[in-house]
């Protein structure tokens, strides 16, 4: 069988799926399609909590079948730095202690709104405002079975608990700070390359991934794009191209989406003062100073 042997855990939102997809063209790196199959946590989670996860042990091998001859073979399931507790006894047993681990972290009050926002854009269930939101995020989750982990806005950005158990557990650790992989991406992929013992090779980071920024005007028309309906299988027949579909659906996108508005300044306040221990416990954790996060 061809396994997994190195796991980007997250955090959401802090650059995973570029990273994901630059690794993918390294030529002894396989980073698996769909990206995010969740499989050590859907179970434990609840199946509906995210309906496109795996949770089928064959069906999730599969996913990695074509990089078998490569010296790493990798998935990017951005909830997994979340719950440590069953995704570590997980990786640990069925793949080895000698897995190797990345994990990418941004800003927790930044990431908090961007993980908001994006949850907005492509969940139908996300309806209130991000106050309402981070006020409600524990007591829905736990309310609704069907609500999405990405939905916990704050516990997401407590970092501090959740990298240190990695750590602990996993002597091939990686960090990313998600400043220095956006002000210098070809840097952080060399330093990803060393810490992976693989060759520094050409990557083409020109394409960006999962674009924010914008909102939907109507939430009719998002519920139209996003939903199962009969308009959207009618398309499918008059229009059997795929390729053909996402261009008008981009373009009746450009004309119903809006730029997103920046964050209160109160509530940004506020979060700051919610994650600064955190922020002061994981600086000393692993050597860098991140106080500035929420200063």
């Amino acid at each position: 069988m061809a396994l997994p042997n190195l796991f980007i855990v997250g955090a959401a939102k802090s650059g995973t799926t570029s990273l994901h997809n630059y690794l993918h063209q390294h030529p002894d790196v396989f980073m698996c399609n769909p990206k995010e199959p969740h499989y050590l946590i859907n179970q434990e989670i609840g199946m509906n909590r995210i309906p496109t996860g795996i949770t089928n042990f064959i069906e999730y091998s599969d996913l990695f079948l074509e990089g078998e001859g490569e010296k790493y073979r990798g998935e990017s399931s951005v909830m997994y730095l979340m719950y440590p507790e069953i995704v570590i006894p997980k990786i640990k047993d069925k793949f080895g202690e000698d897995s190797k681990i990345i994990i990418m972290l941004r800003n927790p009050v930044e990431r908090a709104y961007s993980g908001f926002q994006h949850v907005k854009r492509y969940n139908l269930m996300e309806s209130l405002s991000f106050e309402e939101a981070i006020d409600k995020s524990e007591s829905r989750y736990l309310k609704n079975a069907k609500m999405t982990p990405a939905s916990r806005y704050l516990e997401l950005g407590n970092y501090y608990n959740q990298v240190k158990l990695y750590l602990q557990n996993f002597k091939d650790v990686h960090i990313i700070i998600y400043d220095d992989y956006v002000n210098d991406v070809n840097m952080e992929l060399l330093r990803v390359f060393n810490f992976l013992e693989v060759k520094n090779c050409m990557i083409d980071t020109a394409e960006r991934h999962m674009v924010g920024g914008w909102q939907w005007k109507s939430i009719k028309m998002k519920a139209l794009l996003l939903s199962n309906n009969k308009l959207k299988s009618l398309l499918k027949i008059v229009l059997p191209s795929q390729t053909l579909r996402i261009f008008i659906r981009k373009k009746i996108m450009k004309y119903t989406v809006n730029e997103t508005s920046k964050i209160n300044k109160s509530t940004r306040n506020y979060l700051c003062k919610y994650y600064r221990q955190d922020v002061k416990r994981l600086s000393k954790l692993i050597s860098i100073n991140l106080n500035h996060w929420t200063s």
